[in-house]
């Protein structure tokens, strides 16, 4: 019964209206234990009339039990049909329900989010998460990735978590209610309502009211002898205090109910098998009924229920360790087979030592857990087995298996904390340990640290493994590019150089060659030609088609190139298989690397809600590395659109990342974000300003690469300001090392630099002859602007209208006002009258908005486009009313017809 809780209650009512008007309604409740969090959730279920209820209660008992709780929400009987193939796998998979192999984590949180929008389109659903901190962590972290994407389906959901513990949907973003104590006049009513209140007089409801900090429970348990067991002084720590008082009521059972108690709390609840273990354990079950009779449990056909999870806690910490070991292993020998793993749990709990054969149980618990993605429980056992192994290698094999697993949950400190334990590597261990420490580190911590790690492990097995060496030093150039480190990736290439030859395995050779050719292009040294050979054999290796390195490598080698046509339609096609495989763990970084081949290209749109979803998808992976790095890139480019607010904001994060982290390309690309920022709005000097910031870090950092140089930006600039000689002696520089690297993006910039300078128009059309080798449509506008001028200032004003035209349009198209209106002023210089290009109403959408009206008007059905975006059906119909309020259209041939040219 709700007792007060006025506010509470309205909340509670709103959003069970507007789940079931279609709009997606999310609460999760904190408070202390015994506040009325779960009262409150029932209170709602009443109101929720009319809607399917589905109740989920996180318990101690199943947290180590993979999808438990997603299995209590979806029941035996789920309907997997309906939902996209590899959603309906990786479901399928977690609930034991299809065999298969493991699938990404994130897929089975898309695929809850899938069948939720899937269970909503029959009948408004009413989903209650009881003791979610209580929760199997693999089940928490799907749900928490579902319902932060809830928009427009008639689903609620309601959650309730102690106060004082962790759960991913606690930490989620979601909105929240933290639960107070009651008030005076409702705690009066509350004691009223159970009778209790007869004997007290008001000085001691207002006394007890004060000592429970309006605490519920406390106020019910302590109203028989307020004084006595509250004291005089308020508030009181509730949670100790109600310990104190249920062990109190513990300590007037029988020795024998006591004991089975103790079995009841340590069990799963299952009354069969608690019976079966006091029995073996040489007690009456009937004993029980003393318990029930106390009001410490609630006695069910099938099941005991315990008051509160607080008095199941203090029955079980109260005792000693001993008495809790002999409760585990009485349980263990009566579990049924069909559960393994309950069974294992209880047996590792009943060791106080090590113990190979509970070790080996729980290495099967992991083994199963990691076949259902349940990364974390997989873990979880492993560490467990580890602290039970009898020999010092089993151990730290263990250990490392389990921070594997870690990593693969999403839980990056976990799994640095457990590669720490290990202690001294075994030689054998070296180069896996060295990849994982590496790679934490790389994408959630410090480049230095992770370049590092993978130096030292490549050198302990360079002479026994050079293939795995290789790999350690391919994952270290990977590193070392974003941090800079030209002295080290010098000294890696040499080392390559040496190791290559002598591998064995296909996967290394490759992978080495690719590495190799990215480093000599980055050290200015000839290096393109065999970075498109190991593209090639990247391409063709059969033996490499289903390693999951495979597409990051694919797609990072490809955009290197910046060349035209290129394996681009591989790239397409590695990104989208990512996207149906659901695979969350990868995509962050493809879609960052993707995203800046379409912001160099004419596919501005593309790249900004590439951007925009990475950037989502990184923080919530927790990919730091990828987060800076796609923040500056997006700055970029808003740059160029003339963003200056949404530009300086996200330069500003990138440049904070960049600092923490030793990303040292983001900060080098968010100072020249903002210098393209100044250029595009005519302010030469705040330019200049931060195109010297660019320079100071590549001199500092000592990159070599001429594409990480600004050089036609910086004579342009130093030329904008009067100052042609510097501007001269930059762009011959610049011309310099872009015909050493001999790559079209750099040799277009390069001529333009220099023809600005001379007015040279077989400059510009060197210039142009690159552009057309590339496929950045905005470095070639401002090449036909920097020609145009030219013209005009040379009175060929004739000749410079088409050119200036060409960029006008070109801007126009890109969405570059800035730039736009530049072209245009010197078109209207020429005599020309431009006719202004009218807004694009494609402007007004919002980066989700313009993804999925790019995916509906290249012919996807809503479906299709809500499982590749990781959003429901409904939240993709949503959103599409939406871009057809902006746009003026009904249908989806306006659509398509709307979307034009998709860029």
């Amino acid at each position: 019964m709700l007792v007060g809780r006025d506010t509470e209650q309205h909340l509670v009512a709103g959003l069970v209206a507007a789940a079931r008007l279609g709009e997606s309604a999310v609460l999760v409740v904190t408070g202390e234990p015994g506040i009325g969090k779960s009262t409150l959730l029932a209170h709602a279920a009443e109101l929720a009339e009319g809607m399917q209820v589905h109740w989920v209660i996180g318990s101690e008992a199943e947290q180590g039990l993979a999808f438990a709780g997603l299995s209590q929400l979806f029941g035996p009987d789920v309907d997997l049909a309906g939902l996209p193939a590899p959603q309906a796998h990786a479901l399928g998979v977690a609930l034991a329900l299809r065999s298969g192999q493991a699938v990404d984590r994130f897929a089975v949180g898309a695929a809850t989010l899938g069948m939720l929008g899937r269970l909503a389109e029959s009948r408004p659903r009413a989903i209650f998460i009881d003791d979610a901190h209580l929760l199997d962590p693999p089940s928490a972290d799907a749900l928490a990735f579902a319902v932060r994407r809830l928009v427009a389906d008639p689903i609620l959901v309601v959650v309730a978590v102690r106060a004082s513990e962790r759960s991913p949907l606690r930490e989620a973003g979601l909105p929240g209610l933290d639960l107070g104590g009651l008030d005076l006049a409702a705690g009066l009513a509350l004691l009223r309502a159970g009778d209790r209140s007869a004997s007290l007089s008001d000085a001691e409801v207002e006394r007890l009211v004060n000592a429970t900090g309006g605490n519920p429970l406390a106020l019910l348990e302590f109203a028989d002898n307020p004084l006595e067991r509250a004291g005089p002084d308020a508030p009181v720590p509730v949670s100790a205090s109600l310990a104190a008082a249920f062990l109190a009521r513990t300590g007037q059972l029988s020795p024998a109910a006591q004991q089975c108690l103790l079995v009841a709390a340590t069990s799963g609840g299952e009354r069969p098998v608690v019976a079966d273990a006091c029995e073996r354990l040489g007690v009456d079950p009937g004993s029980l009924v003393e318990a029930a009779d106390a009001g410490l449990i609630r006695l069910e056909a099938a099941r005991i229920e315990f008051r509160h999870p607080l008095v199941r806690g203090s029955v079980y910490s109260a005792v000693s360790a001993s008495a809790r070991r002999a409760a585990h292993a009485a349980l263990a020998a009566v579990t049924p087979l069909p559960e393994a793993d309950r069974r294992a749990w209880h047996l590792a709990a009943a060791v106080a030592d090590t113990d190979e054969e509970a070790a080996e149980a729980l290495v099967g618990v992991a083994g199963r857990a990691r076949a259902r993605a349940a990364y974390d429980v997989c873990a979880t056992a492993l560490e467990r087995a580890a602290r039970l192994s009898t020999t010092p290698s089993r151990r730290a094999h263990r250990l490392l298996e389990a921070a594997e697993h870690a990593w693969i949950a999403g839980q990056g400190e976990r799994s640095r904390s457990l590669l720490d334990q290990v202690g001294p590597t075994p030689l054998e261990l070296v180069a896996r340990i060295g990849s994982l420490a590496g790679l934490i580190a790389a994408r959630t911590g410090s480049l230095t640290e992770a370049v590092d790690i993978y130096a030292e492990a490549a050198e302990r097995v360079a002479a026994s493994d050079p293939d795995a060496a290789v790999e350690l030093l391919a994952d270290g150039i990977n590193a070392s590019f974003y941090r800079a480190d030209r002295e080290w990736m010098a000294q890696a290439l040499e080392q390559l150089e040496l190791l290559v030859p002598r591998t064995r395995r296909q996967r290394s050779r490759v992978l080495g060659h690719l590495a190799i050719g990215m480093v000599r292009i980055l050290l200015g040294k000839p290096g393109v030609e065999t970075l498109r050979v190991a593209i090639v054999d990247l391409v063709a290796a059969e033996t490499l088609r289903s390693d999951p390195i495979r597409v990051e490598w694919l797609v990072m080698a490809v955009l290197f190139l910046r060349e035209d046509g290129t394996f681009h339609g591989v790239v397409e096609e590695a990104v989208d298989a990512t996207r149906e495989g659901t695979v969350l763990g990868t995509l962050p970084y493809l879609l960052f690397l993707v995203s800046r081949d379409a912001a160099t290209s004419d596919r501005w749109a593309e790249a900004e809600s590439g951007y925009h979803e990475g950037i989502r998808l990184s923080r919530e992976s927790g990919q730091t590395t990828n987060l800076g790095l796609s923040l500056a890139g997006l700055a970029w480019l808003e740059a160029r659109q003339g963003r200056a607010e949404q530009c300086r904001e996200h330069a500003a994060e990138a440049v904070a990342l960049g600092e923490r982290f030793d990303i040292v390309v983001s900060r080098v690309w968010a100072a020249w974000a903002l210098a393209e920022l100044d250029l595009g709005r005519g302010d030469a000097t705040g330019a200049l300003a931060a195109l010297e910031t660019v320079c100071e870090l590549l001199e500092l950092f000592a990159i070599e690469d001429v594409d990480m140089y600004p050089g036609a930006e910086l004579a342009e600039t130093l030329l904008r300001l009067g100052r042609d000689e510097e501007a001269a002696v930059v762009a011959a520089d610049f011309l310099t090392r872009a015909t050493l690297k001999g790559q079209p993006w750099a040799l277009a910039r390069a001529h333009r630099a220099c023809a600005q300078l001379s007015g040279d128009q077989d400059g510009f059309a060197r210039a142009l002859a690159h552009h057309a080798d590339t496929r950045d449509s905005f470095e070639q506008a401002r090449t036909e602007l920097a020609q145009g001028s030219a013209l005009r200032r040379s009175r060929q004003r004739r000749a410079a209208r088409p050119v200036l035209l060409a960029a006008y349009e070109r801007f126009g198209s890109l969405g570059a006002p800035e730039w736009a209106e530049q072209a245009a002023a010197e078109l209207e210089a020429t005599g020309e009258t431009v006719r202004r290009r009218g807004a694009d109403a494609r402007d007004s959408l919002t980066p989700q908005e313009s993804q999925i009206a790019r995916l509906l008007a290249a012919g996807q059905t809503t479906r299709q486009a809500a499982a590749a975006l990781f959003l429901s059906p409904k939240t993709v119909e949503y959103h599409l009313r939406h871009v057809y309020l902006k746009l003026g259209i009904s249908s989806r041939a306006e659509l398509a017809k709307a979307m034009g040219p998709v860029t």
